[in-house]
């Protein structure tokens, strides 16, 4: 865009030069008629110097003006700015302006055709950068229309530059007979020098006046281009600063972004950003000009382009879900979105695809449902474990109690062994059952597992056979494990018998302990782990190993790969149960043909150690307190007070913790409150020890249950009192009361206060 129209270049007027030629013909009366007519052509030469010299300035308005409406028509065709569209106007308004004072100027036919061929030509340049602004979006024809206005443009600017070197040529022609006019005027004024120098050096002056405006006119002129071609250069930089942040920020997103142009039958990749390299592992040199059967596997490559297709004629967008591709780091799992973008000459669209990975969040997502499948699968097979708690107690307690009052070596006595040893078995399901089920009662401490090993050692080799050869490989300085130590020893045989399944023909089992950190990263992987210190202990096998489908399903209670009769399917259950429980986290690897590793991340303790655990006596205590009996399972609560009598105890029975409260209120007198943890009422084992201990601080309490889950569901503190789970034996009970009468401090509970 140029500046604004400057006013035009005037001379003195024809009437001021008059008047002085006039004093000039009254004074040199002798040279009158000469002066006149040489001032007469004088003034004839110069105006038509004038003339020409605003045919010149006009014209290269004229082309300045026109080329504002050529840069300002190709600067909307690259950004889509309007400001240019106002530009390109405001330049063919100026053209036609100029156009207008360039026909007033014109005084012979050569110039008036010269000036007919530089209109058409501009009209015509005005008319392609129209076109140019309507086919932005079609990029085939715009080309097309840049170099047709290209060339036009070039042929307007030789027509202009034939017309400035005529009027350039006539400019001098007149000059010359200016001069020679000036010449003659002052010889003509010889004569009268005194009285005409005066007007001879105004003149003059006219014509120094007039050679410093043309002066000032170039100067402008150049000052004009200067200023188009800082406006280009900084639109220019605009435009690359505007493709440098769109770049910038295609190449910083996260998710794989492709554009695709149709090649053929299919489509061709003409842009790919930094995650698009990443996913699919290769260079972008390698991805650009491909295809998909470039890319990927034959049938995948279908799936994409049947997509493609589908999208480009369909001309909406669409979300294809679950997508599986095969890249050179593996097949992964993508959602990806497609959106057509159409061309505008009426061929097929490009597609623009922007696809994410969502293959980690599609693993924790099965890993979650796994975890919830494992969890309602545990609430059911704990619920039904403490049902069948209840009724193996009655068996086995009357069992025992038939047992006693029968004569040794008879038939019937060997009946009664059998249907004790089948309720110890289903005891030791139960207790399995229980542990998958997390709902086993623990008792946890600081536990190194250094110092544990070696104990257990020559069980497993007893377990494992000769042909299996048992490696330790410890860790120095290894942390504490906050465990119940007992459950250790019970997973290692159930791992270690596992492994010698998986090792028929013999092999080595190897047994190693671990300083682990678990960070959040791994946690973020892994649903169910809390990042923190674990003590890792692992069992790893050189076996079979195991399938993908076999690990899925590997902790499920009942599930082995053994032959019918050699395993219950729930040693792993139980191992996972207790890790479970206790806090902690288990993690199998394993490939067909290449063995097994079982990883069990176990609670860091901040303790000091283990403490000496107390075998149990040979002799079963008996006493003769009085023990008030709570339990709602009247069956249960009749074994129970069998035993009790029969190890010489007094009992006082209650159905649930309200009648329990209602003899104790009623004056009932008592050393021990043996009490079931979950009943009926909406009043369990600890609500009711927590009642009578209001007002007796020393009560002393056994509690017992087929699972403590309730009590962990109210925060109740597990280890407060001694509890013992069902089922029992009678010896076990008999350890457990006179433990709870002689260990705890008190008084003896009465029903007053």
């Amino acid at each position: 865009m140029r500046e604004a129209l400057r006013p035009p270049i005037r001379s003195p007027s024809l009437g001021r030069q008059k008047v002085v030629l006039a004093i000039a013909f009254f004074v040199i009366a002798a040279v009158s008629l000469l002066a006149f007519v040489s001032i007469q052509r004088l003034i004839t030469a110069s105006g038509r110097v004038e003339h020409t010299q605003n045919i010149l300035v006009e014209t290269n308005h004229f082309l300045s003006d026109l080329k504002d409406v050529e840069n300002g028509g190709r600067s909307y065709f690259l950004t889509g700015d309007d400001r240019f569209l106002s530009i390109q106007r405001r330049g063919i308004a100026n053209v036609r302006a100029t156009s207008a004072r360039l026909r007033k100027l014109q005084d012979s036919a050569e110039l008036e055709r010269r000036l007919d061929r530089l209109f058409a030509l501009a009209e015509r340049r005005i008319e392609s950068s129209r076109q140019l602004v309507a086919l932005r979006t079609m990029p085939g024809d715009a080309r097309r229309s840049v170099a047709i206005g290209t060339s036009v443009m070039e042929q307007a600017k030789r027509e202009a530059e034939a017309i400035i070197a005529d009027q350039t040529e006539t400019y001098g022609r007149d000059r010359r007979s200016l001069e020679r006019q000036a010449r003659l005027t002052s010889l003509a004024l010889a004569i009268g020098v005194v009285l005409c120098l005066s007007a001879i050096a105004w003149l003059f002056r006219v014509r120094e006046q007039e050679a410093e405006r043309r002066r000032q006119l170039e100067e402008e002129l150049r000052a004009l281009n200067l200023a188009l071609e800082d406006r280009i250069q900084q639109r220019t930089s605009e435009v690359k600063k505007a493709r440098d942040l769109l770049n910038a920020v295609v190449e910083n997103l996260p998710d794989m972004v492709l554009l695709k142009e149709p090649s053929g039958e299919g489509f061709r990749y003409v842009l790919v950003n930094a995650a698009g390299e990443r996913l699919l592992g290769r260079d972008r040199q390698e991805i650009l000009g491909k295809t998909e059967f470039d890319l990927y596997p034959p049938d995948e490559a279908t799936a994409v382009l049947d997509a493609n297709k589908a999208v480009a004629d369909s001309g909406q967008p669409r979300v294809f879900n679950d997508r599986r591709i095969t890249t050179p780091g593996g097949a992964r799992t993508v959602e990806t979105r497609m959106v057509p973008i159409a061309t505008g000459n009426g061929s097929r669209p490009l597609i623009l695809a922007i696809v994410r990975d969502v293959t980690s969040a599609k693993a924790l997502e099965d890993q979650l449902r796994q975890l919830q499948r494992m969890d309602a699968i545990g609430r059911l097979t704990g619920g039904v474990a403490h049902d069948f708690n209840n009724l193996l107690a009655i068996i086995h307690g009357n069992s025992e109690l038939l047992r006693a009052r029968l004569d040794e070596g008879s038939e019937e006595a060997e009946m009664a062994d059998d249907v004790i040893g089948a309720a110890a078995r289903g005891a030791g399901l139960v207790r399995r059952l229980l542990a998958f089920a997390r709902m086993q009662h623990l008792e946890a401490e600081a536990v190194d597992l250094n110092a544990r090993l070696p104990d257990v050692l020559g069980l497993l080799q007893r377990a494992l056979g000769e042909n299996i050869r048992i490696q330790v490989r410890t860790c120095e300085g290894l942390w504490l494990a906050h465990i119940d130590p007992t459950q250790v020893d019970d997973a290692l045989v159930n791992l270690a018998i596992n492994a010698r399944h998986a090792m028929p023909g013999g092999g080595t089992l190897i047994i190693e302990t671990q300083n682990v950190h678990l960070d959040e990263d791994y946690a973020s992987h892994h649903v169910e782990v809390s990042p923190g210190d674990y003590v890792m202990l692992a069992v790893s096998d050189t076996g079979s190993g195991m399938s993908e489908e076999v690990i899925a399903r590997a902790f499920e209670p009942f599930f082995t790969t053994k032959e019918e009769g050699q395993g219950t399917g729930l040693g792993l259950s139980q191992v996972f149960g207790w890790v479970k429980q206790s806090g902690g986290h288990v993690k199998i690897y394993s490939e067909l043909g290449h063995g097994t590793t079982v990883k069990l991340y176990l609670p860091r303790s901040q303790g000091s150690g283990t403490g000496p655990s107390r075998e149990p006596d040979s002799v079963i205590p008996t006493g003769d307190e009085t023990i008030l009996v709570v339990e709602d399972n009247p069956s249960v609560r009749k074994t129970v007070i069998r035993q009790l009598h029969d190890l010489g105890y007094q009992t006082i029975e209650a159905e649930n913790g309200t009648r329990a409260i209602d003899l104790v209120a009623g004056g009932a007198r008592f050393d021990l409150l043996l009490t079931d943890v979950v009943m009926p009422g909406g009043m369990t084992g600890y609500d009711l020890v927590d009642r009578l201990r209001s007002d007796r601080l020393g009560l002393k309490v056994l509690l017992t249950s087929g699972y403590t889950e309730l009590a962990v569901g109210q925060n109740q503190p597990v280890k407060r009192d001694p509890l013992l789970s069902k089922p029992y034996r009678k010896q076990d009970l008999g350890r457990a009361v006179r433990s709870a009468l002689d260990d705890q401090v008190g008084t003896a509970a009465t029903g007053s206060s």
